[in-house]
C-alpha cells in the first residue's frame, strides 16, 4: 500500500474518482466498473483508493475477516468462541485490496474442502477462498470482461447478497462476505454482457485527456513519484487526509439523509425516459445521490446530486444493440432535470416531455445470421469428428458457442471419472475417490485406518465451452454496387453480429478488392469495432476472391495456435467470379485451390452467394463443394 500512488495526486478523471468514493462511503450501491482505454489510470486510481480507507477492527486470525461488532455475521468459529463464554481477540488493521486474477477457477474464487486435512484426519474442513479474504474490503477486477461469464455471476451474487454460500463436496457453508466490488475492462478487447453490466451499480467511461497543460502536469507528476515516492506522497498527505475526513464524515450522516418522494418520482421518470430495462437504475441513482450528499456534507439531496448519480447509475443500462456503444444524452437529462425543478418551483406535476419511442410492429426489411449453419451443424456443414473435443487444450478464450469436455482444471464440474492411461490424479474428486475406496475397507486391513489405493481415485469431469473465431470475406469489388448488394450484404452481418455477441465469438473481417484483400477488422471481440469497420466499405475494382481466402486462412490458423479450443470458421460474401490473379496463375484455379485448403485444415464454411441471377455464371457453388461449405444464396437471408 506504501507505494501507492496518492489519490488526490491523480490529474482530472473526476467522475472516475467519484464514482469510487461514492462506494466507499455506501458498499451497498454495488460496485463501480470503469472502462476506458488503455493507459487512463484505471488501475493506479483503484490501487490509490486504498490509502484513503480507515482501519477496521477485526478478530484476530480470522481467515474471514469478522468483525467483533457485528456479532449476527460472525463466522462458526468465532461464534464458537463467543458461546463458550471467551471475548475473541481484536486487531486492528487497514482495508485490503484482493485481486481476482482472470485465471481464477470457482475454487479459488468461492473456498473448497481442505484435502490434507481430510485425508490426514478423516474430518471436511473448509478452506477460505477470495471472497473470504475480500470480506470487509475492496475486491479488485482486472480486465472483467475477459473473466469467464460463470466466475463473473459467482462474485456478482456474492456482491448483491452479502454473503458467499457454497454447496459443494458434501459441504453446506456460508460465511459474509461484503466488499466493494471495482472492475475495469477495455472495451477494445470485447464487452460484458448486458446481464452482467446491470449488475454493476455505476459504470463510467473515461478516455485520455487530451488537454495540453494537463497531460504535461501528468508526465511531471507521474516521474516525481518515481523519483521519490516518500516525498511526493508526503507533498499530497494533507490532501488524501481531507478526502479521508470526508469519507469519514459521510458514512456517519448517510443514514441520516431522507429521500423525498420528489425525488424518488424524478429518479422513476429519468429510468423511463432514457428507456432503462428493470428496477436497478432507480434504486442505485437515489442511493448514489444520497451518498454524494453525504460525501460533501449536506442533509438534503439536490437536483445536482440526482444529476451526478443519473450519469453514473444509467449509462450502461441505457437500451443498445451490440453493435451500439451506450451514451448518455447529456443535454436530454439536463432538459429531463431543468423541468423537474420548474415543475417544483411551481408546484405541478412533473411528466417528462422525452417519452421511450414505441416499439415498431415489424421492421421494413428483417435479416438472418448465416453462421446459425454452424451453429446449428446444418446440411451441408462438415460434422465434428469425435475424437476432436480431446485434442483441445484450455485456453483464456471466452465464448460459449459449443459445449467441450475439459481434461484439464477449469470449467463446470459435471461428475468424476476415472484417469486415463498416465494421466497424474489431479483435480481429484474426494468424495468419489472415498466412494470407490469404502467397499475394499475390510480386505485392506481397516484396523490400520481409512486405505486408499491408486485404483480408487477419481477425477473430476468437466466440461467448458468454447467459440468460433468467425473470418469475414467480403467480396468489394465492383459487382457489389449492382442490385444494392453491399447494403443487403451489411444488413446480413449486422444479425451475424448480434448472433456473435450473444455467444461471445471472436470476429475478423477482410475484404477484397482491386488486386489484393485488406484486413479491415483482425479478430477481436469488440463488435463495436466491427460494426464502424462496415460502415464505410470501399466498392470497385476487379475480383481477387483467392487473396482473400489466402488471408482468411492464415488468420485463423494464427488464431489456432494461440487458442487451440477455438473452432475457426470462414463465411465468404461473393458472387464466386474471380477475374484477377493474385498469384501468376488463373483466377479460378487459384480460387478453388485456396478453397480446398479451407477444407484441408478442417475450417468450417459459409459461402453466401451474392448473384442474385439464377442465370449467372458465377462458379459459387463449386468454390463452396471444394471448401465442403454450406452454400446459400443472399435471397434467403433477407426477407
Amino acid at each position: 500500500m506504501q507505494s501507492n500512488f496518492p489519490f488526490s495526486a491523480l490529474v482530472d478523471q473526476e467522475l472516475m474518482k467519484r464514482a469510487l468514493l461514492l462506494n466507499v462511503i455506501d458498499p451497498t450501491l454495488g460496485g463501480v466498473l470503469i472502462q476506458g482505454e488503455r493507459g487512463t489510470a484505471k488501475s493506479t486510481t483503484v490501487r490509490a483508493l486504498v490509502n484513503l480507507l480507515p482501519t477496521i477492527r477485526v478478530v484476530e486470525n480470522c481467515p474471514f475477516q469478522c468483525d467483533p461488532d457485528d456479532p449476527p455475521n460472525l463466522c462458526d468459529h468465532c461464534r464458537a468462541i463467543i458461546e463458550s463464554g471467551q471475548e475473541p481477540p481484536v486487531t486492528t488493521r487497514t482495508v485490503r485490496m484482493v485481486n481476482l486474477p482472470i485465471g481464477t477457477t470457482e475454487d479459488r474464487l468461492l473456498g473448497s474442502i481442505d484435502i490434507e486435512r481430510a485425508v490426514r484426519t478423516g474430518r471436511k474442513r473448509f478452506e477460505p477462498g477470495l471472497l473470504a479474504e475480500a470480506h470487509r474490503g475492496i475486491l479488485y477486477v482486472d480486465e472483467v470482461n475477459l473473466l469467464n461469464d460463470q466466475i463473473v455471476d459467482l462474485f456478482l451474487d456474492a456482491a448483491a447478497s452479502g454473503m458467499n454460500i457454497v454447496e459443494r463436496e458434501g459441504i453446506s457453508f456460508s460465511h459474509a462476505s461484503r466488499f466493494i466490488l471495482v472492475g475495469t475492462m477495455n472495451p477494445e478487447e470485447g464487452d460484458l454482457r448486458p446481464q452482467l453490466l446491470d449488475r454493476f451499480g455505476l459504470s463510467v467511461d473515461i478516455e485520455g485527456i487530451q488537454s495540453l497543460p494537463q497531460r504535461v502536469e501528468i508526465t511531471k507528476r507521474r516521474l516525481a513519484f518515481e523519483e521519490n515516492p516518500q516525498d511526493f506522497r508526503r507533498c499530497w498527505q494533507k490532501a488524501d487526509a481531507e478526502l479521508a475526513q470526508c469519507i469519514m464524515r459521510g458514512r456517519q450522516t448517510l443514514a441520516q439523509i431522507a429521500f423525498s418522494e420528489n425525488l424518488l418520482e424524478a429518479a422513476a421518470s429519468l429510468s423511463v425516459a432514457m428507456g432503462t430495462d428493470g428496477h436497478r437504475a432507480d434504486i442505485t441513482m437515489m442511493k448514489a445521490a444520497r451518498a454524494n450528499a453525504a460525501f460533501e456534507g449536506r442533509l438534503k439531496i439536490t437536483a445536482r446530486d440526482l444529476q451526478l448519480a443519473a450519469r453514473l447509475a444509467l449509462p450502461h443500462r441505457i437500451k443498445k444493440s451490440p453493435l451500439q456503444k451506450a451514451r448518455l444524452d447529456e443535454s436530454k437529462l439536463q432538459e429531463l432535470i431543468d423541468q423537474h425543478t420548474a415543475a417544483q418551483s411551481l408546484d405541478q406535476e412533473w411528466v417528462p416531455i422525452h417519452q421511450n419511442r414505441q416499439k415498431q410492429s415489424s421492421p421494413a426489411k428483417s435479416y438472418k445470421s448465416p453462421v446459425q449453419c454452424v451453429t446449428h451443424l446444418c446440411p451441408g456443414a462438415r460434422p465434428l469428428k469425435h475424437h476432436f473435443p480431446w485434442q483441445l487444450m484450455t485456453g483464456a478464450h471466452p465464448g460459449r458457442r459449443f459445449s467441450l469436455a475439459n481434461l484439464h482444471k477449469g470449467g463446470a464440474v459435471l461428475g468424476s471419472r476415472l484417469p486415463h492411461h498416465g494421466e497424474k490424479p489431479q483435480d481429484l474428486s474426494l468424495i468419489a475417490t472415498l466412494r470407490a475406496a469404502a467397499p475394499h475397507q475390510n480386505a485392506r486391513n481397516g484396523k490400520l485406518g481409512f486405505q486408499v489405493h491408486g485404483d480408487d481415485f477419481r477425477l473430476r469431469k468437466r466440461s467448458h465451452k468454447t467459440g468460433l473465431a468467425l473470418v469475414m470475406v467480403i467480396d468489394s469489388s465492383a459487382s457489389m454496387r449492382t442490385n444494392d448488394r453491399m447494403s443487403l450484404t451489411k444488413g446480413i452481418i449486422s444479425a451475424l453480429m448480434d448472433d456473435l455477441y450473444r455467444r461471445r465469438d471472436k470476429l475478423g473481417i477482410i475484404t477484397f478488392r482491386h488486386t489484393a484483400a485488406d484486413i479491415i477488422l483482425p479478430l477481436s471481440s469488440n463488435l463495436r469495432g466491427a460494426a464502424e469497420s462496415i460502415e464505410h466499405l470501399p466498392v470497385g475494382g476487379r475480383t481477387p476472391l483467392a487473396a482473400g481466402l489466402e488471408l482468411g486462412i492464415r488468420l485463423l490458423l494464427q488464431e489456432k495456435r494461440k487458442h487451440p479450443e477455438t473452432l475457426p470458421a470462414i463465411l465468404v460474401f461473393s458472387d464466386g467470379s474471380p477475374n484477377v490473379s493474385c498469384f501468376g496463375g488463373d483466377p479460378l484455379e487459384e480460387t478453388l485451390f485456396y478453397a480446398s485448403e479451407v477444407k484441408r485444415h478442417e475450417i468450417q464454411a459459409i459461402l453466401v452467394d451474392t448473384e442474385f441471377n439464377p442465370m449467372a455464371t458465377g462458379y459459387g457453388y463449386e468454390i463452396a463443394a471444394r471448401m465442403a461449405a454450406s452454400y446459400m444464396t443472399m435471397d434467403r437471408l433477407h426477407g
